[in-house]
């Protein structure tokens, strides 16, 4: 009896350690694209917040904070995009901060422009570019910390967060061409003889 009951609790507890060994549950991804970029001081920098990794997943609103290295980037502009059903079917908005920017859509519609696998765009934020550096691009909760995103039926969906990252490099200095060179000696000198013409005629 002691023998079938302890093959009994083997098998029990072989079953137990396979299920959890299972693969983890796929969880919609919030990202950044380009994930990682680099432009030159001076320049705009834009990126999109993206909505990945979906498996039947359906968002209907979101709530959360995206920030920045503030001695690096000053934020320029954020626009929508239209996967909530946006700008007619959607509310929407956001509050800039120095380093960070709060956004905020809630859909009023059916959703038809998500299909639940495909991935697509949030908003778009542009930065202006300040100094030389990198700087991270961070996820931080909203109103209710632990949701980012929430389904069809206002109910928190469980998001992963994936950063990103600009940086900004000083540039390169224009140097002109050998051909733009020879015309501007030979301007130069075009000019010199017409004023030792004039000079002469004078």
């Amino acid at each position: 009896m002691k023998s079938t009951f302890g093959k009994l609790w083997a098998i029990a507890a072989l079953s137990v350690a396979v299920l959890s060994s299972g693969p983890a549950l796929a969880l919609p991804i919030l990202t950044f694209a380009p994930l990682n970029q680099t432009v030159n001081l001076g320049d705009t920098a834009s990126v999109d917040v993206m909505v990945t990794g979906l498996t039947g997943e359906f968002v209907g609103s979101y709530d959360f904070n995206v920030s920045w290295d503030a001695a690096l980037l000053s934020l320029d502009s954020l626009s929508f995009g239209d996967a909530l059903d946006g700008p007619l079917d959607s509310l929407s908005g956001f509050v800039n901060g120095t380093g960070s920017v709060n956004a905020f859509e809630v859909s009023l519609g059916l959703l038809s422009n998500q299909d639940g696998l495909s991935d697509f765009r949030l908003f778009t934020l542009s930065f202006d570019t300040l100094a030389v550096g990198t700087s991270a691009l961070n996820f931080i909760g909203g109103i209710i910390p632990t949701g980012l995103l929430g389904d069809e039926l206002g109910e928190l969906l469980p998001t992963e967060v994936i950063a990103g990252s600009i940086t900004i490099n000083e540039g390169s200095v224009s140097v002109p061409e050998p051909g733009t060179l020879a015309l501007f000696a030979i301007g130069l000198g075009l000019a010199g003889a017409l004023k030792r013409r004039r000079t002469t005629l004078a």
